[in-house]
């Protein structure tokens, strides 16, 4: 089951419900994502720099002045998704007639993004250099952009995790920010995969609420490529992992 996002130009985060079910069964692999079975979206902003003033600065006929000068722009290559996930584990026949359920009341996993909706789990990975650069290519940058995919998965030290019988570990990677106002020291980390065709983007589903980047809790927060040079939209598909 697999549910998608058109992104709009004027986005900068949306906010997530995810609910999943595990089913047991022998046509379906527990230990690999899975569609999620819905997905509300609740708020969508960004920040608007046409609210800046123009700031004044008085010439002086004579005068040379030193001026040192402080500007925001909002990024085109990036999408930011944040919010809680509710779920349940159920054991149940194929017409979805429950055997059994157990509510999720403290999730934990992973949830997942991509432009395909087909990823390929079972050759899923770390993305390479290559990847990395097929990834820039795709959303019009360069690797030298400060805000290029290159600039900002520059670390490796995320937690673990397995994804069928592939242990990941290592990969490029970064976090989200948090209420401080900057990455915190073990949370919402944002880990670059690739199934050799398609790129991932996943993020660790805190155990419990984390204050997020704008001062609420959230479960989970996940940055996604966003190809701004053109107008279109981007469809994203998001699958989660429950542990």
């Amino acid at each position: 089951m697999e549910f998608r996002f058109m992104m709009r130009k004027t986005t900068l985060g949306i906010m997530l419900s995810l609910f999943f079910v595990f089913s047991f069964g022998n046509a379906f692999a527990a230990d690999e994502p899975y569609g999620v079975d819905s997905a509300t979206v609740k708020n969508s902003e960004r920040y608007d720099t046409s609210a800046i003033s123009p700031k004044q600065v008085d010439a002086v006929a004579g005068n040379v002045t030193e001026l040192s000068l402080n500007a925001t722009a909002v990024t085109k290559y990036w999408q930011g998704f944040y919010g809680n996930v509710t779920g349940e584990i159920i054991l149940a026949d194929a017409s979805g007639n429950n055997f059994y359920n157990w509510n999720l009341t403290v999730p934990s996993g992973q949830v997942f993004a991509s432009r395909s909706n087909g990823v390929t789990w079972t050759t899923i990975n770390c993305s390479n250099d290559t990847h990395v650069s097929q990834e820039e290519t795709f959303l019009g940058q360069t690797s030298t952009d400060p805000d290029s995919v290159s600039n900002t998965f520059t670390l490796t030290s995320h937690p673990s995790f397995i994804i069928g019988s592939t242990n990941i570990a290592g990969c490029y990677s970064t976090k989200a920010y948090d209420s401080s106002g900057g990455q915190g020291a073990d949370e919402f980390w944002q880990i670059l995969l690739s199934d050799g065709v398609n790129t991932v983007y996943s993020t660790i589903i805190e155990d419990s609420a984390i204050s997020g980047f704008n001062n609420l809790p959230w479960h989970f927060e996940l940055l996604v490529g966003e190809k701004g040079t053109d107008e279109a939209t981007t469809p994203y598909y998001f699958y989660v992992q429950i542990e």
